[in-house]
């Protein structure tokens, strides 16, 4: 519990690193020189991935990173506390804490910059008096510690300076040749995603640092945050280049839209294109991956955005692709909704076009557990032309269609859409069945026969109470017969 608790103290004072200028300080180009040398050292021993960029020359030995050179202890050595090979005792006896005071100047400070909303006291000039134990009441100490509690609350100190707006650009030079593998890093990412608001001068710093990497951060976990943020903050030039480094491969663009981090980043970039140039870019790239973008989880999104976010002749290449594939794609559970949307976004001849590819399929499409929901969408949009084709394919099947659990909810609909005289053939093709007690009882097609008596007048109303009052014995008893007799439709 002890080590977890300083461990957990250390960490929350990762913070005064920042406050101290390593991090965001903006104190000069010797402290950006520390810290890359630190990061090319760690780079040396295999930690961090670097880029190609020289090495900085080593700091002086005297002041590395603002800390005292220290001599870590050896196993030989006597002062050591503990045997075991980590101790809280022995690390706080030869390491530098980040608890100890470092000398502050606050009219420095301010000349460059600092952020010193949580700035270090300044260093005793003398130990305090020591007071006797028997001299101190609980009063006094509980006094004393909120005092001191509310001398070092954080939130108290950034509201004194919050007025003051530290100056940090130069603190990014520090990351040069490493600003990829910081946006890799869930803080990191955060603290360059809060750059990005500081200004153009930051937004141009990071994004030198991270285009010639975008591929592989809109697929990272934490990077493609930090492009997501870069998108919608750079400028025209900018995001043009991102989306020729994007789209020189057609298949890097197509993967990165598979990619259930990477669909989020490359919808965030079809939102933020402007020109024609550049969408017909992205829709060239993505035209090779059509197919399985439309069948898959993530890349689905994609298409739907492109939809959404592009007009008719821009996604000509999707409607084309719709028709084409209509059948593979409209018996897909993803692909179903892609359809869907790309009747309602189309206009015109590729209106059209796509409508008769998908009334061609209609049977097939009718009996599956996906495409009954194009086929009824299609329907419901009371084409002439494809209503027609779709009543001449399901002619003389209507029973078979009706007995079937997804074409069944078909029959219904072109019970309540169709035109009368579509609708007379299919109640009387029901008429004709032998026996008519085998549709009444069965699971699916009984939903049928109710349609067909909500949806029927007059003289084909009767012939089809009248073929049905025979079995009312059955109606009564059977548990799929029970909704038409409840109805009291046949006494009309």
């Amino acid at each position: 519990m002890k080590l977890d608790r300083e461990m957990e103290m250390l960490l929350n004072e990762i913070p005064l690193l920042h406050h101290g200028g390593l991090l965001g300080g903006g104190v000069g180009a010797d402290d950006d020189a520390d810290l890359s040398f630190l990061i090319h050292e760690l780079a040396a021993m295999g930690v961090v991935d670097g880029d190609d960029d020289p090495p900085p020359p080593p700091p002086h030995a005297a002041d590395f990173l603002g800390f005292s050179i220290f001599n870590y202890p050896k196993k030989g050595d006597n002062n050591l506390v503990s045997s075991h090979p980590f101790s809280i005792a022995n690390y706080c006896a030869h390491m530098p804490s980040l608890f100890d005071p470092l000398s502050f100047d606050a009219s420095t400070a301010a000349a460059d910059g600092w952020d010193i909303r949580c700035s270090p006291s300044p260093p005793p000039s003398a130990p305090p008096a020591a007071t006797p134990r028997s001299s101190r009441c609980k009063g006094s100490r509980r006094k004393n510690g909120g005092a001191t509690a509310a001398a070092a609350s954080p939130k108290k100190c950034g509201a004194a300076s919050a007025a003051a707006k530290p100056a940090r650009g130069e603190s990014l030079a520090g990351l040069r040749g490493f600003m990829c593998h910081v946006a890799r890093d869930q803080h990191g990412c955060r603290f360059l995603q809060q750059r990005l608001d500081d200004g153009k001068r930051e937004v141009d710093a990071i994004f030198a640092g991270v285009s010639r990497h975008a591929a592989q951060l809109m697929v990272d976990p934490f990077g493609n945050y930090l492009m997501q943020k870069l998108l919608s903050v750079c400028d025209a030039g900018q995001r043009k280049q991102l989306v020729l480094t994007l789209t020189a491969d057609p298949f890097v663009l197509v993967r990165i839209s598979l990619n259930v981090h990477g669909t989020r980043a490359v919808q965030k970039l079809i939102e933020s294109l402007r020109t024609r140039e550049e969408i017909r870019l992205v829709v060239d790239a993505l035209r090779p991956g059509f197919l399985e973008l439309i069948k898959d989880p993530n890349g689905n999104h994609v298409v739907q955005k492109c939809l959404q976010s592009f007009e008719a002749d821009d996604n000509k290449a999707i409607f084309d692709a719709a028709s084409v594939h209509c059948l593979d794609i409209g018996m897909q559970c993803h692909g179903c909704c892609v359809l869907q949307r790309c009747i309602a976004r189309s206009r015109g001849e590729h209106r059209e076009k796509l409508v008769a590819a998908i009334a061609c399929n209609g049977f097939e499409l009718a009996q599956d557990a996906y495409g009954n929901y194009v086929v009824q969408y299609v329907i419901d949009l009371k084409i002439p032309n494809a209503n027609s084709s779709l009543a001449q394919q399901f002619e003389g099947k209507y029973i078979h269609l009706s007995m079937q659990k997804f074409s069944s909810n078909v029959v219904e609909k072109c019970l309540k859409v169709f035109k009368e005289a579509d609708k007379a053939n299919i109640i009387l093709e029901l008429l004709a069945m032998p026996h008519l007690e085998q549709l009444l009882q069965h699971p699916y097609a009984n939903y049928v026969i109710y349609s067909a008596l909500q949806n029927s007048k007059g003289s084909l109303h009767s012939a089809l109470t009248n073929a049905i009052r025979p079995h009312v014995e059955l109606l009564r008893t059977s548990p799929y017969c029970k909704r038409i007799y409840s109805r009291a439709l046949l006494k009309k």
